[in-house]
């Protein structure tokens, strides 16, 4: 079973703003892998019914190669997808809590040239060079007032 939480509308996001992936759940019923997946994603095992309460942190990526376009994410602990095993749940609830003041935005390069790098901007002013998605943990961090 796949199901999961995105943005419905993103017009708070500014002009020309899709909803993009995140907030994905998956649940296993049985020893079979899922059609979506990711050869690197770790699955839990859960014994009886599942009650998945997450964090999840808005993510607006702004892309320039291959076509201009800005995304809505949600940033959770898992990426896009957070993988569970469940073979004998009658019952599987599903909790996503939002932190929509923790905002993260990110800009990738405009041309593909060595040295360029996505930026990251975080809620609490901090910018982040390189990588592919934000810090699931530092988002963590700056909401909970913890040094990063």
């Amino acid at each position: 079973m796949t199901f999961g939480v995105t943005y419905a509308s993103t017009t708070h996001f500014g002009q020309n703003v899709k909803s993009g992936p995140g907030g994905g759940i998956i649940v296993m019923f049985d020893h079979h892998l899922p059609q979506q997946r990711s050869a690197f994603d770790p699955t839990k095992e859960v014994s009886g019914d599942l009650l998945i309460r997450e964090d999840y942190y808005p993510w607006v990526n702004e892309q320039f190669l291959g076509g201009h376009e800005k995304l809505a994410w949600l940033i959770g602990k898992g990426g896009i997808y957070l993988y569970y095993r469940a073979k004998n749940a009658r019952k599987v609830e599903f909790e996503p809590i939002l932190h929509a003041d923790y905002m993260v935005y990110s800009v990738g390069p405009k041309m593909k040239k060595k040295g360029s790098h996505n930026q990251f901007t975080y809620s609490d002013g901090s910018v982040v060079m390189g990588g592919s998605d934000p810090s699931f943990q530092k988002l963590q961090a700056i909401r909970l007032g913890q040094a990063q």
